[in-house]
């Protein structure tokens, strides 16, 4: 389903692969909750950038494919599948899903699902 949220995570993941933290912030609001596989929640932009630049310091490269969605327009579950890539060339394909709210063009809530276990 092609709907305004698969255009707007399409979007963000275009500005992750950019790895520019201040592009991907711009995509959530500034009191989004960002919650990982392992349960940690993160609040507010301050928080959320710390796994954004962990992830960017650890696989520098980055490149995702949107796969299936569903939902609406202000919530809904997006498949992806990614290519990660570390500093020593060693590469890591890892897929999940995210289930993410919207308001207007931010994200207010992103729970990402994936197998830890492949870091």
């Amino acid at each position: 389903m092609k709907n305004k949220l698969t255009k707007l995570a399409r979007e963000y993941w275009t500005a992750e692969e950019s790895r520019d933290i201040k592009a991907i912030l711009s995509f959530f609001s500034k009191d989004a909750r960002w919650t990982g596989p392992d349960g940690v929640t993160l609040v507010g932009h301050e928080e959320i950038r710390t796994f954004y630049e962990n992830s960017a310091a650890a696989y520098p490269t980055l490149s995702v494919d949107v796969m299936r969605s569903y939902g609406n327009k202000h919530e809904g579950t997006v498949e992806w599948k990614a290519k990660l890539t570390a500093p020593d060339g060693r590469v890591l394909d890892l897929s999940g899903i995210n289930i993410m709210k919207r308001k207007k063009d931010k994200f207010t809530e992103l729970t990402a699902y994936f197998n830890l276990g492949a870091f």
